[in-house]
């Protein structure tokens, strides 16, 4: 019991750390007003500090689980999340007051915790016990770079005047280097063996073999992405976005084949399943947007208009989607205790679904009736977040009684 309240304990403090983030998210928003800081404020609180603060915690859990190695120093990882989140508060601080040489210094920070994250993959790749799954792990070590990249261009932006020809082009590089590569590449390789298993039952027997075809796919994609925005190349983004796209869709593909033995059955599976077609739906407007637009000051313009479309059709839908899955999972202490967690995460989950995709319905609507969509996408997350608070309770106190 030891062990298993050890693992529990640690999965609630690094969950409880996002949790933080998308809370702090939430008040920035409530005091944006339309204003840049705050709304800069809450994008990178959401991107940078709960979506990083998620993938470096999980994606330990998962090589360790595909692998079969001894990943679980708990205290290791400890010090990782919290030299990673120093980095990041500090980050979004010298940004926020202005001081380059804090930017720098924090940034820095950021990049050696990435790396360090980044050379405890490989090195479990080296003493992996099983195979089979290294091409999937391969996601997990190409998105590190992109992220360490996707810093490289938020340092060099922050440095930039709105006029400087060079700020739209460094920006939308850094978009594309975090959003497909950091993000995208790490979302889509724990897909490979997280949705299978979310429906109950076995990956399909493609799933790695066209796994390692979509990363050699994806990987031009990203590439392209960065170097044409960079250099306003808009053909060259268009076609990369596509590439992307169909890398997505090879890599994704087995997905769809297990959905003829197994159906979505919770709001974890919908979730994931509307994550996954947000993704290519974005993807496609991405592309539009870029061939719509002569400049890279138009281009990013329409994207920042449309960035929270980003998280209510992508990143909410499947960051949701995973932590109710995996949640009760991982804190659960014991049949009772998981289940007791399980079922409190799920209530209400026939309505529930529907909030993010209407939410983003609305945010597509004329100006006028984006108040509400983004209404509803606070209480999406209010709703994500009180139910984890009380599945936490319930679970611990199951666990006492029994």
């Amino acid at each position: 019991m030891g062990r298993l309240a050890s693992r529990a304990d640690w999965h609630l403090r690094a969950n409880l750390v996002v949790i933080g983030y998308l809370v702090a998210a939430l008040l920035a928003t409530f005091i944006s007003n339309g204003s840049a800081m705050p709304s800069w404020l809450a994008l990178h609180l959401l991107l940078l500090g709960a979506t990083s603060n998620a993938i470096v915690a999980w994606t330990n859990h998962f090589v360790s689980a595909l692998l079969w190695t001894r990943g679980h120093d708990y205290g290791r990882q400890l010090t990782v999340l919290i030299l990673l989140n120093i980095g990041i508060v500090g980050v979004l601080v010298a940004v926020s007051m202005h001081i380059g040489w804090l930017i720098i210094a924090f940034a820095t920070l950021v990049s050696a915790i990435i790396v360090f994250h980044l050379l405890g993959i490989v090195l479990q790749v080296k003493q992996s016990f099983n195979k089979r799954f290294v091409p999937v792990v391969q996601y997990y070590q190409w998105a590190a770079l992109f992220l360490i990249v996707g810093i490289t261009f938020g340092v060099l932006d922050t440095f930039k005047d709105d006029g400087d020809r060079w700020q739209s082009r460094i920006t939308l590089a850094h978009l594309h280097a975090n959003l497909l590569g950091w993000v995208g590449l790490t979302i889509i390789g724990t897909l490979v063996t997280l949705w299978p298993t979310v429906l109950g039952t076995q990956i399909h027997a493609s799933a790695v073999s066209l796994a390692r075809k979509g990363l050699t796919v994806l990987l031009p994609g990203v590439i392209g992405a960065i170097l044409s925005a960079l250099f306003e190349q808009r053909i060259i983004l268009a076609i990369s976005i596509i590439v992307y796209f169909l890398g997505v869709v090879i890599a994704l593909t087995p997905s769809i084949f297990v959905l003829q033995t197994k159906r979505p059955h919770g709001a974890s599976s919908w979730m994931l399943l509307s994550g996954i077609f947000g993704l290519l739906l974005l993807l496609l407007g991405d592309f539009i947007i870029v061939l719509s637009n002569q400049s890279s000051e138009k281009t990013l313009a329409d994207i920042e208009a449309h960035t929270l479309l980003i998280f209510t059709l992508w990143l909410f839908p499947t960051l949701l989607g995973s932590l109710m899955f995996l949640l009760p999972v991982v804190l659960g202490r014991g049949p009772t205790s998981t289940r007791a967690f399980g079922q409190n995460m799920n209530l209400g989950w026939h309505w529930r679904i529907w909030i993010l995709p209407i939410a983003s319905v609305l945010l597509l609507l004329p100006s006028r009736f984006h108040p509400f969509g983004e209404g509803l996408t606070v209480v999406a997350l209010g709703i994500f977040l009180s139910l984890t608070v009380k599945a936490v309770w319930v679970g611990r106190k199951t666990s006492i009684i029994f």
